[in-house]
């Protein structure tokens, strides 16, 4: 007889487990809160990053999903602006990372995820808030907030493109972004310490867009992040459920770049489910030392300040982009 699993959450790691499972013939049910996948978002740009891993994150989706990936924009060139006058563009020779829509879309992240499960024979129950204690796995999202964030999202007449200001006079911990795809732009700003600056982080970061890019000078945001943008803890094994995604610490502890872990451990989950393996032991085969790598940099970036941007720019005009990816955030295989 096949096996009956339940999934509390439906966001990327949730999703991705239900998949893995379906496909290996278990009967699965995904409970959401929310009427559809995607959330909060409605197109919003975000960044699939194709570092540390040497697979490609795009062959790394297809495979999960059969085939099908949401509309992407491939980046190999970053604008990289510091404290100051200071400022580097970045390379890399492969995609350092992807930009793609979040959101139900059927071009989107979470839609092609929904569409993909859907095809396997997930069976979906939308607008039902579930209990963690009677699912199998969990994927419902980070418990505390270590970063937060503010974001516009809308179109700009302006070239694709990735670029960040580090000021930590001005973010403190974190960065300010512009993202643009197709016209479609993101312009935010995340915050690590001092989660009170954040509203005056996301002016001056607005307006000193404005005023070195040309972006619209915006006095709103569509945005407010309050999730486990930089993870610091996991609630893996706190009983016998398997914890996916931010509900399990799996976020990229440095940057925030949290989707392809996010991925990677719903699969990791479902694999373990399957083969009647420790989710512990199999998560650490997989993931190695990286998460614990990335935090000791988030740690060093903390403390590093403006002094470290500035040589983290430098840097990053020498090296494929990529690879300073696959270093700062603990390459394991």
């Amino acid at each position: 007889m096949n096996p009956s699993v339940t999934i509390l959450g439906a966001g990327p790691s949730g999703l991705a487990a239900a998949i893995t499972l379906a496909r290996a013939g278990a009967s699965v049910v995904v409970v959401e809160q929310r009427a559809d996948v995607g959330g909060r978002y409605a197109g919003n740009l975000q960044m699939l990053t194709n570092f540390p891993d040497d697979a490609d994150a795009l062959d790394e989706l297809r495979d999960l999903t059969g085939g099908s990936v949401p509309t992407t924009w491939p980046q190999r060139r970053a604008a990289l602006h510091g404290p100051g006058a200071s400022v580097g563009v970045a390379r890399s020779e492969e995609p350092f990372g992807y930009l793609l829509m979040r959101g139900p879309g059927d071009d989107m992240l979470d839609g092609t995820l929904r569409d993909a499960a859907a095809d396997a024979g997930v069976e979906f129950r939308f607008g039902v808030r579930g209990d963690p204690a009677e699912a199998d796995i969990v994927a419902t999202g980070g418990r505390s907030v270590q970063g937060v964030a503010r974001e516009w999202y809308g179109e700009l007449d302006m070239p694709d493109g990735f670029t960040v200001r580090f000021d930590d006079r001005v973010c403190p911990g974190g960065y300010g972004y512009l993202l643009v795809a197709n016209r479609r732009a993101v312009l935010g700003a995340a915050v690590v310490k001092h989660h009170s600056r954040i509203e005056q982080a996301y002016r001056d970061t607005v307006t000193w867009f404005h005023e070195t890019l040309g972006t619209p000078a915006v006095d709103h945001y569509d945005l407010v992040g309050s999730v486990d943008l930089f993870a610091i803890g996991s609630s893996v094994g706190e009983r016998d459920e398997s914890f996916v995604g931010e509900a399990g610490g799996f976020c990229d502890a440095l940057f925030g770049f949290g989707m392809r872990v996010a991925l990677q451990s719903g699969r990791v989950a479902a694999e373990a489910y399957l083969g009647g393996d420790d989710f512990n032991a199999r998560r650490r085969e997989f993931f190695g030392n990286r998460l614990e790598t990335a935090l000791v940099n988030r740690f060093l970036y903390e403390f590093s300040g403006n002094a470290g941007y500035r040589a983290f720019i430098a840097a990053a005009e020498f090296v494929d982009f990529r690879d300073v990816g696959r270093a700062v955030c603990g390459a394991s295989r």
